[in-house]
């Protein structure tokens, strides 16, 4: 077509460094946050709390991050699903904690 210009695609690190960036920030300050204006502990216990919230945040990013370089060579939809889905992990852990 006369005027169009062709448009390269994207390279697949700085795809990822975008989606790790935004992606980073909604799987760690938000459940921390959660955890940090709901709790009602010393600040001793609270401090453990918020220990084990980012423990537990960095090993489901780390998982979630490895599943989707894996899937994402030939299932790029289900990997995108799996890392959203994925965002929900942190708060299992928190739920358990505030039900037992």
């Amino acid at each position: 077509m006369p005027g169009s210009k062709l448009v390269k695609p994207m390279d697949p690190l700085i795809t990822w460094a975008i989606i790790a960036l935004f992606y980073a920030p909604l799987h760690y300050l938000v459940p921390m946050l959660v955890v940090f204006l709901t709790g009602s502990e010393e600040v001793s216990a609270l401090k453990r709390r918020l220990v084990s919230t980012a423990i537990d945040c960095t090993v489901s990013m780390t998982l979630a991050f490895a599943l989707v370089i894996w899937l994402a060579g030939e299932r790029m939809l289900l990997a995108m699903g799996l890392l959203l889905v994925s965002i929900a992990a942190p708060y299992v852990r928190i739920a358990l904690h505030r039900g037992g």
